[in-house]
């Protein structure tokens, strides 16, 4: 399936943080999925059309998206997207890049995520400590860690403030990360939401060590622009990213929660170069999702 205009090279951008539990065609085939995105992922909005994530991809001028499921069934009860229904999706369109999701308290959790990404084929590993209560520091999710480094995937975690209920909020702190970080150098970290409101020390962490990224996704309030506004000229100074963490920041709207050509928006309105921007949108998305086909 392939629906809009067809971007040009330089046009061309991704959408690394994305959810696919709005979609109407999974909530009509799988009788969980309605449970999973209202009572575990705590959204209300309607179920739409594949057509229309596609559509919301082409207003906003992404290409490519990247579909994230969390293995949340020993902490919620459900599955926020199986591997198989991810598959499904990515099958359905080229556009779509399909990440895995395991538990790392689960028994056999880092040869589950060796077996689904090969076979499969997905990009790389979604967790989220605060939804999946896990402690990203401890020595069970290290194993899970030292398994995507292998296969060479990067990892992308939620971290930051949680409006899950019943989660606790300092899970998601990225400063319990660092010891993983340091231990695994050879994986890429994704710290989502650019773990608002700890930004400083996400930043911290991603100019000491480059296998430290950060995406955008980071909304808790207002609108994309007035917060991004705040974060990026009142958190930290937006020197920072143009100077240096250029090569390690990628977009991240988080759709469905947000409309993604507004998050596109508010990155495009911040006072960024077309050099630094082009990295954010395309370059870096690309080394990330590329180091799984390095053999």
């Amino acid at each position: 399936m392939r629906r809009g205009r067809s971007l040009a090279p330089e046009e061309f951008m991704i959408d690394f943080h994305t959810h696919p539990v709005l979609v109407r065609e999974l909530a009509e085939k799988y009788p969980r999925f309605e449970r999973a995105a209202r009572e575990v992922f705590y959204i209300g909005n309607n179920f739409q059309p594949l057509e229309t994530f596609l559509l919301q991809m082409d207003v906003a001028g992404i290409e490519r998206a990247v579909l994230l499921p969390v293995d949340c069934r020993r902490a919620r009860g459900l599955h926020v997207g199986t591997h198989e229904q991810i598959a499904e999706l990515c099958a359905m369109s080229h556009r779509f890049i399909g990440f895995a999701s395991v538990d790392p308290l689960a028994k056999g959790a880092a040869k589950q995520l060796a077996h689904t990404i090969k076979s499969f084929g997905f990009k790389g590993l979604k967790l989220d400590p605060a939804l999946q209560d896990f402690d990203s520091g401890g020595k069970p999710a290290f194993a899970v860690y030292e398994a995507a480094e292998d296969l060479k995937v990067p990892v992308l975690l939620h971290t930051g403030m949680s409006w899950a209920p019943g989660s606790a909020i300092e899970r998601g702190h990225p400063l319990r990360l660092e010891l993983a970080i340091r231990r695994f150098a050879r994986l890429n970290f994704v710290l989502a939401h650019f773990a608002w409101p700890w930004v400083w020390e996400a930043v911290a962490l991603a100019m000491k060590y480059p296998n430290v990224f950060l995406d955008t996704s980071c909304l808790y309030y207002d609108s994309p622009k007035e917060f991004f506004d705040f974060v990026f000229t009142k958190q930290i100074p937006l020197t920072l990213i143009e100077r240096t963490l250029r090569n390690q920041v990628v977009f991240g709207s988080n759709y469905p929660r947000v409309e993604i050509k507004n998050m596109v928006h508010a990155v495009k309105n911040l006072p960024l170069t077309e050099g630094c921007l082009n990295r954010i949108f395309k370059e870096n998305a690309e080394k990330l999702l590329a180091t799984g086909e390095k053999s």
